[in-house]
């Protein structure tokens, strides 16, 4: 009685999958002071539309502060309660603008918030509405992200890319319109000293890792599909990937290196890392296309070279992956990053098997340049971000002062100033 050997699979393995969706979770930004719009327009804003307004703002902003504290934080319900509260605050600002010999207040306004993204935030304080607008922004994508994180683990990567895709967009809003808006006013804040997340250039660079992530979720897409994908299509989107990671790393140098210095080391490792990877994969799916094109020889040279980027580099400034195997949160990837590795091992030597006994092609000791991916492909867009349109709310000066002290109006225009611009002294 014979047995025949099942022949082994030679299709790309789901750790390939896995891997290649691995991103970072960040947190989200935490309020650590309480404010009442309500109380501090009591004076000037007892119209009944004003107080309204006011009263569903303090509340929209506990809901979102306890949204952000929850024991298990949820990335679609930080979203849903910023969006509920920033309408609010936007009208608020703009009554502000529109009346600032009105707008006084019966007790200071001072937002203060701590950052999602820097390893041990230490709290930052303004006066300035702008600043609280910018950090509520910052939670709707930072909790979209958080949102796409949650569908790349449930396998909904083709959800998991159209939420890295809003997030993108808040972040590139932030970046080239409302923080330009506030710090152009001549505000005296230390741009060095706010939340990451609420910095022009932290903002621009974010704008490249989540359209990066939400790039790795195409290519999971395109994967996890039944039958043979376009392995030359994912081999540019791969390649899309390094690119856009690497113009991360190079915007956080340039522009938010003080920042780059606040945030989480073990992050900037899975970013290495996820280059490293990507390289490499790319080559793993243009050789792949290659073989499937009979372009025997040169698939197999290709092989080779992406088999090799996944080996461990030897130091801080060589080649190639580096050491998870004692970094305990990226740990658990080395599983998948070793089964990758056994798959490349095996679909390689049986391309060798066959070429030296059916194709007999020319192996290249070295893959030529023109022969290498040029440019990598990159797929995924922003979705436009805008604020809701809001109308001021009206105010007006209690009859005879109220008691208020703040009569003059220099010093009226001084406060809107602090509630537009961020003087903070």
């Amino acid at each position: 009685m014979s047995y025949e050997i099942p022949e082994p699979n030679l299709g790309h393995p789901d750790s390939a999958i896995r891997l290649a969706s691995a991103v970072h979770r960040f947190r989200v930004p935490v309020m650590t002071k309480t404010v009442s719009f309500e109380r501090s327009f009591r004076s000037t804003g007892s119209h009944s539309k004003t107080r309204s307004a006011m009263l569903k703002a303090d509340s929209t902003r506990k809901q979102l502060k306890e949204a952000l504290e929850a024991k298990t934080v949820s990335g679609e319900r930080v979203y849903n309660e910023a969006s509920r509260y920033l309408p609010f605050v936007s009208q608020i600002l703009l009554t502000c603008k529109v009346q600032p010999e009105i707008a006084r207040l019966d007790e200071r306004l001072v937002f203060e918030w701590k950052s999602g993204v820097e390893q041990e935030p230490a709290a930052f304080d303004s006066e300035a509405l702008m600043y609280d607008m910018v950090m509520c922004c910052s939670c709707q994508a930072l909790g979209k992200a958080a949102t796409a994180t949650e569908a790349s683990i449930a396998g909904e990567f083709a959800a998991a890319s159209r939420e890295y895709a809003i997030a993108a967009g808040i972040f590139e809003f932030l970046a080239k319109d409302h923080l330009p808006k506030w710090i152009a006013k001549g505000s005296n804040v230390n741009a060095d000293r706010l939340p990451t997340e609420a910095t022009v250039g932290a903002c621009e660079a974010f704008v490249e890792l989540l359209l990066a992530n939400g790039q790795q979720m195409a290519v999971a897409t395109v994967l996890i599909k039944p039958g043979t994908p376009n392995y030359s299509l994912v081999a540019k989107l791969s390649l899309g990937v390094v690119e856009r990671l690497d113009s991360f790393v190079s915007m956080m140098r340039k522009n938010s290196f003080a920042q780059m210095g606040r945030m989480d080391k073990d992050f900037f490792t899975l970013v290495t890392f996820s280059v490293n990877l990507q390289k490499s994969l790319s080559n793993y799916f243009h050789a792949r296309g290659l073989w499937n094109a009979q372009e025997y020889g040169l698939a197999i040279a290709v092989l080779n070279e992406a088999k090799e980027g996944l080996n461990t580099r030897a130091h801080g400034g060589a080649s190639g992956m580096p050491d998870i195997s004692k970094t305990s949160p990226l740990k658990p990837l080395q599983k998948d990053l070793t089964d990758l590795k056994a798959h490349m091992t095996l679909l390689l030597k049986h391309w060798e098997q066959d070429n030296s006994s059916v194709y007999f092609e020319r192996v290249p000791n070295k893959v030529p340049e023109e022969k290498k991916l040029q440019q990598g492909l990159k797929l995924t867009k922003c979705t436009p971000y805008t604020l809701e349109d809001v109308d001021p709310l009206p105010l007006a000066l209690p009859e005879g002062g109220g008691g208020m002290a703040r009569s003059d109006s220099d010093l009226a225009r001084q406060l809107q100033e602090q509630l537009n611009s961020g003087f903070d002294g």
